[in-house]
C-alpha cells in the first residue's frame, strides 16, 4: 500500500509539474510570436525586458491561469529584470515596480504589477485599459533586488483592438 501511494503521488507531481511547464512554455512562446515588439533597456548591471500585449492574444485558459482579464480593450505589460553577471550569464531577480501610462491627450493611469515566479523565471504582469489605435507612453520605475537606485524605463507603443 505504501509503495502504491508513492507511485500515485509521483505521477500526480509529475503531471502537475509537466502541466505547469507546458503553460509556462506556451506563455513564453505566445509572447515571442505576437505581433508586438519586445524590447529591453540596460542599467548598470541589470537589463529590463518589457512588452505590451493585447489580452485577446492569450487563450482563455492561459489568461485565467495568470489572472489576466481578456477584452478587446484590455492589455498587459510583461516585465522581467535580469542581473548581468561578470561571466556573461544572466540571473532573473526580483524587483519593485511602479508606474503607469499616458496617452496623447495626457490622460494618465497607474498600473499595478503582480509578480509571477515559475521555477527560476521571475516576471511582472500589469494590466490596463486602452482605446483602439491608441498611442501609449509607459513609464515604469524598476528597483532591482529591492536595493539601490530605481531605474526609469520609458517607451511608447500603439495598441489595437481585435
Amino acid at each position: 500500500m505504501q509503495e502504491t501511494g508513492r507511485v500515485i503521488f509521483g505521477k500526480f507531481f509529475k503531471h502537475k509539474f509537466m502541466r505547469a511547464l507546458q503553460y509556462s512554455l506556451a506563455f513564453c512562446l505566445l509572447l515571442s510570436a505576437v505581433d508586438t515588439k519586445a524590447d529591453s533597456q540596460d542599467f548598470d548591471k541589470y537589463t529590463v525586458h518589457y512588452i505590451a500585449v493585447n489580452s485577446t492574444f492569450l487563450t482563455p485558459k492561459i489568461a485565467q491561469q495568470y489572472h489576466i482579464v481578456r477584452s478587446q480593450r484590455r492589455a498587459f505589460l510583461n516585465i522581467a529584470v535580469l542581473r548581468n553577471n561578470p561571466n556573461g550569464s544572466t540571473t532573473p531577480v526580483t524587483a519593485t515596480l511602479s508606474g503607469g501610462k499616458t496617452n496623447l491627450l495626457q490622460q494618465t493611469g497607474s498600473i499595478e504589477f503582480e509578480q509571477i515566479q515559475e521555477g527560476e523565471s521571475i516576471y511582472y504582469i500589469g494590466q490596463f485599459d486602452f482605446s483602439n489605435a491608441e498611442i501609449v507612453r509607459f513609464t515604469v520605475q524598476v528597483q532591482p533586488e529591492q536595493k539601490g537606485p530605481a531605474y526609469n524605463v520609458q517607451w511608447t507603443t500603439q495598441l489595437y483592438s481585435d
